[in-house]
Formats: C-alpha cells, sequence, structure tokens
C-alpha cells in the first residue's frame, strides 16, 4: 500500500472511530434517565446544562458532546466542550473531555493538535487515576494519531505498550493496525528499529515483519524462517495471534500447483527478453531446489510460432495448476478475450483498454506504475506544483509514462504548470521549459527605455517546485545538467527506473548526483545468497535485460502466492521486482524501491517519518532530500 493511501486509508480509520464514539458514560445515579440523550440543537443543550446542578454540568456537557460526535455533529460537539475551558473537572472528566477533543481534531484531519491534546500534562496526570478502559482508549487514539501524520514507529510503540490492556475487538483491531503500519514502515527501517528499541515486544514484531518481508526469500525459505520465529518467541501476541498474512502464507504453500506450463518464445525479435524472464524462472527455481525446498514441474512451450490458443491446448495436456506466459501482447489480448480460462493463467504482458477473462493475470514491469508512484510522492511531499520533461520519440513511450505521472499528480490535486518534450537539444530544450527567455527580454525592454545601466541575472519561472523527468540515463545526464545551469539546481527531480542502467558507472553518473528515482530491490540491494548464485552462473548479468531476469524471478515465485494476493485483503509480495499487490482487474502492480544518485553511484534512500514539508501540507513519510554535489 503505497504510503498516500495509507495516509487516506488511516484517516477513515480515525474518522470511523470519531463516528463511533463510545459514550463517556456517567455513574447510573448521576443524571436523572431525562437528560440522557442530547438535544437537537445545541443552544438549547447550552441551556439545560446552564440550568442543571452545579455537579451536573460537566457530565452532562461531555455526555452531549459524545453524542454530537457519534452523529458527525461536530461543530455543536466542540460548542459544549469549548465552555469547560478552566472549569474544575474530575480525573476522568478531564481524561475524557482530551479524549473527545483529540477525536474533534482528527475528524479535522488536524492530527499534530490531537497529538498535543493527548500528550497534554494534566490529562497524563489524570490519567493514573482512570480505569484501564480510559487508559486503553487514549492510548489507541493517540497511536492512531501519530499514524495519521507519519510517525510510523512512535505509534507502533503506543500501540504495542498498550495491547496487553486491550480485549475483544478493540485487541483485535490494534493488532491488525500494528501489522498494516509494520508493512509500511520502509523495509531498510525495520532491522535498525529493531536494534533500537528496548522493547521486547515491539522487537519481536519487528522481527516478524522484516522476515516476511525479505524480498530475496523463497516461500519456503520465508515459512522456515517464521516457523523458527514462533518457536523462539512462543508467548509474544503475535505466535498465538498470527497476522492473516502469515497465516494466508501457508495455505498458499500448501496448495500451490505441482505443475507449471511455461509459454515463451524461443527464437524471432522476444527472443531476448524472453530468455532473461527464462533464467530467472530457473534461477529462482534451482535456488529452491538447492535448498531441499519443494519444486513443481516446469514444462516450456515455444510460441515463436503457432496459434496461441493450440499452445495453450498443449500447455493444457500436462495437467498445470499454473500457466505462466504468454509474452507476446497480441497473443495475451486473443487470451484475455477468453471468458473463463481452465487454468489460472499469469500473462507476462499487459492489455490495453481491454476486460480480460476470468483466471488470467497481467504482470509486466510498466513504467506507468513508475510513474505514479513518483507522482504520489511528490504529493506526500507537498510538492504540488510540477513540470514535466519527456523525449518526443516515434513511439510514445515518453508521452505515455509523462501523462501516467500527470493523470496521477492532478488526481491528487497537483497541478502540471509545464509539460515538454525534449529532442536533440538538452540546454534549449530545458532554457524553453524554465522560461529563461522571458525573463531576458524583459531585461531588454527595461535597457531600451532607460538610461541606467541595469545589472540583471536571468531567473527561471517560480510556479514549479518538482521536476519529473523521464529518459534513458544518455538523455538524463544532458538534462540534469542542463537544469542546474538554467538556475534550477535547487529543484527535486524525480525520473523512473530508466534513468539507471543498472551499471555502477560513477565517472558516468556523476551529472545525474540528486536526482531521485525508483527502481527494483534487485538492483538496489546485493550480496543475497541469490544474488551470488545468479553471479556464478551469468557472471556479465543479461546487461539491459537484467530487469526482465527480475521479472523471471518473481514470476516463478507468484506461482505459490497468486490466488493468496488475489484473494487476501492487502496482501503483497515482497518481490524483486519491487512489493507486488493484485488490483480488482488482476493486474500485478508495483511498488518500488526509492534511491538517488550519489557521488554518481545509485544509493537507496532513507525515509524520515513526520518531515515538514510547508506550512500546508501537514506532516507524511518524507524522502530525505540529497546532496548535489
Amino acid at each position: 500500500m503505497p504510503d498516500f493511501v495509507l495516509r487516506s486509508a488511516l484517516l477513515l480509520f480515525a474518522l470511523l472511530i470519531t463516528a463511533c464514539a463510545q459514550r463517556p458514560m456517567a455513574p447510573s445515579d448521576a443524571l436523572p434517565a431525562s437528560v440522557r440523550s442530547a438535544p437537537a440543537l445545541p443552544e438549547e443543550a447550552l441551556r439545560q446544562i446552564s440550568s442543571a446542578p452545579a455537579n451536573e454540568r460537566a457530565e452532562l456537557t461531555l455526555l452531549w458532546a459524545a453524542d454530537y460526535i457519534a452523529v458527525g455533529r461536530l461543530d455543536a460537539a466542540d460548542k459544549l466542550l469549548t465552555t469547560l475551558d478552566g472549569q474544575p473537572l474530575a480525573a476522568s472528566q478531564t481524561v475524557r473531555r482530551g479524549l473527545l477533543q483529540a477525536q474533534l481534531h482528527l475528524a479535522a484531519q488536524d492530527a499534530d493538535s490531537a497529538v498535543d491534546v493527548l500528550n497534554e500534562r494534566r490529562l497524563i496526570t489524570a490519567l493514573a487515576d482512570t480505569p484501564v478502559s480510559l487508559q486503553s482508549r487514549i492510548g489507541l487514539l493517540r497511536a492512531d494519531a501519530l499514524t495519521l501524520r507519519g510517525d510510523l514507529l512512535p505509534s507502533l510503540q503506543e500501540r504495542v505498550s498498550v495491547d496487553h490492556l486491550l480485549d475483544g475487538e478493540a485487541r483485535k483491531y490494534n493488532r491488525s493496525m500494528i501489522w498494516t503500519q509494520l508493512m509500511m514502515v520502509p523495509s531498510m527501517e525495520l532491522l535498525d528499529a529493531e536494534r533500537r528499541t528496548n522493547d521486547s515486544t515491539l522487537a519481536g514484531w519487528l522481527e516478524l515483519a522484516r522476515l516476511y518481508r525479505d524480498p530475496l526469500s523463497d516461500i519456503d525459505t520465508q515459512l522456515r524462517n517464521l516457523d523458527d520465529w514462533q518457536r523462539r518467541q512462543p508467548r509474544h501476541p503475535a505466535a498465538s495471534d498470527t497476522p492473516d498474512m502469515i497465516q494466508a502464507l501457508r495455505l498458499a504453500v500448501r496448495d500451490r500447483p505441482t505443475s507449471i506450463a511455461i509459454l515463451l518464445p524461443e527464437s524471432g525479435p522476444l527472443a531476448a527478453p524472453a530468455d532473461a524472464i527464462r533464467d530467472g524462472l530457473l534461477a529462482s527455481y534451482y535456488s529452491a531446489q538447492t535448498q531441499g525446498h519443494p519444486v513443481p514441474e516446469l514444462h516450456f512451450i515455444d510460441t515463436t510460432n503457432g496459434d496461441i490458443i493450440a499452445l495453450y491446448n498443449q500447455a493444457l495436456a500436462h495437467n498445470p495448476g499454473l500457466i505462466i506466459g504468454p509474452l507476446d501482447r497480441e497473443q495475451v489480448s486473443i487470451l484475455a478475450a477468453i471468458a473463463d480460462l481452465p487454468v489460472t493463467t499469469l500473462a507476462l504482458n499487459y492489455i490495453d483498454g481491454q476486460s480480460a477473462g476470468g483466471r488470467l493475470y497481467q504482470f509486466g514491469l510498466a513504467p506507468e506504475d513508475e510513474a505514479r508512484q513518483a507522482a504520489e510522492q511528490a504529493i506526500t511531499e507537498g510538492l504540488t506544483l510540477a513540470a514535466v520533461m519527456y523525449p518526443r520519440d516515434n513511439s510514445g513511450w515518453g508521452l505515455r509514462v509523462a501523462t501516467a505521472f500527470i493523470d496521477r499528480f492532478q488526481s491528487l490535486g497537483g497541478t502540471v504548470t509545464t509539460s515538454s518534450a525534449y529532442a536533440t537539444d538538452a540546454s534549449a530544450d530545458t532554457r524553453a521549459m524554465l522560461a529563461i527567455g522571458q525573463s531576458e527580454n524583459r531585461a531588454r525592454q527595461l535597457r531600451r527605455h532607460s538610461s541606467l545601466a541595469i545589472e540583471f541575472e536571468p531567473r527561471r519561472r517560480q510556479d514549479i517546485d518538482v521536476v519529473f523527468l523521464v529518459g534513458n540515463p544518455a538523455q538524463a545526464r544532458q538534462l540534469k545538467p542542463a537544469l542546474n545551469f538554467h538556475y534550477a539546481s535547487n529543484l527535486p527531480v524525480f525520473a523512473t527506473s530508466h534513468i539507471y542502467s543498472g551499471a555502477v558507472t560513477p565517472d558516468r553518473d556523476n551529472d545525474l548526483n540528486g536526482v531521485r528515482f525508483v527502481d527494483i530491490p534487485w538492483l538496489l540491494e546485493s550480496g543475497s545468497p541469490l544474488h551470488t548464485q545468479t553471479a556464478e552462473v551469468w557472471p556479465d548479468g543479461h546487461g539491459r535485460y537484467e530487469r526482465l531476469f527480475a521479472m523471471g524471478i518473481d514470476a516463478y515465485r507468484l506461482h505459490a502466492r497468486l490466488l493468496m494476493l488475489d484473494t487476501v485483503p492487502d496482501s503483497f509480495l515482497p518481490g524483486v521486482t519491487g512489493q507486488l499487490s493484485v488490483s480488482d482487474n488482476r493486474v500485478l502492480t508495483r511498488r518500488l524501491s526509492w534511491a538517488w544518485f550519489r557521488q554518481g553511484r545509485a544509493q537507496r534512500i532513507p525515509v524520515v517519518a513526520g518531515s515538514h514539508q510547508g506550512a500546508d501540507h501537514g506532516r507524511s513519510a518524507t524522502i530525505v532530500a540529497p546532496p548535489t554535489r
């Protein structure tokens, strides 16, 4: 789940909590039955409160404010709670007032104010003299508020510390949120947080999430590591209340197919990409086999020539539990037109503008996914004015990627102030995009009409706070220096994986320093046993098809998880091509890792939760801006 989507989902959680707020009940004999329900008008409520006995007024105010919050009448609740300012309250009343105020702030999407209220000294002092049930409610609400402002690790600490006070649905909700948030903590931070915490229970949760999210472990290795964790921590909350994703993983292993047919071309224009995918499939297969894990029978069928329907029927003769392929887009389109395929099929390409029949899943390395992720990250950081640069190419590839960014960016409230297709003259195209000539023309006009010596420094347009750059390494090595030269060195530049060749070439990539881009974990991580094994077999790698090699690794890994991803909400495969999940139309979508160029080398980017990016944009998970030198 992306950061932006997570924050939206958690906001919905908070609104549900607010709407379903439990009434802070008074003792049964504290108030007469006739005043138990709030009047329709807040003015009438205030009148009745003022005429009630002095010892009943605070209790009535809290009860009726909760009534108003429960039905979404937030202004009415605020009017009542304001009357308690400066009033002497009992300990439980002080805590309940803070709880209601925090709910109001969350309903207004003001997580900072909610946290401030819940951390007030008088509330913390009063909390010690209140029932456990009220203490747990405050803890849960504080955790929700911390989550909404992007402070995932402090929120997790709060949830873990309050968990033992909960039971029933409250405990179920809390543990579900613990796991949801663990899935959103950047994977590179899990181990660091695990080492730093002094809370053994939180450390156990962090380790469990790290083992589940390991992108370089096959499913059997994952389960073995998870079982070992459970044996070592039998008293941990997650040992007896296992997250749904892990339970589903066990079922997926039990029900995985024992025979797989693979449809790939062995010659023709798609042979080289198909070879890389095939090598990735086999690398993953033999890695599992070497470790003693069960592996399915693999049956490869050449799709270079022949009718895809006939070839599909040929695959069915092997009685497969899964068919992987085809790769050719036209062949995928033919299969998509079949209403109900007899076997679950993982196509290795996407079809555009066509609904697919049942049991057909689509998997590929769509650059549009990367563009949309860049748009979401920009909005998350409060960068709402974008310039878009893309290559003018005959295939229309650059325009498609740029359009994906623009559509997602604008749907999230951003504004694309300029969009430019560049050709061969990077400096001229960048200069035009930044409107440098306009400031120079204004200077010439001033000089023409004045006898004074006018000093002038050209300026770029000021309605840009982020640049989205579509291009390959050679193109980007011209465009980033041009941006720096034309007074835009301070603008963050986001890009897709196409900007990185996958090879470490610091002398050539120094010009890209500061550019942030998304890419697959396989290229940004190294040193795993699978990396070592594949380097021994293919010492020169797969060149420009290395990402397709990684796609083959994940295609094999999906054989045991595909149906799980489709049926278990929020489940995903931590793959080497990204975090893979299944959309409603059975398309595999990817969340990639972020990286930047630093001293000419691609490096993973740390993410800081709760960083501010401008006064008007709240808090969020924010990428640390890299140095540009």
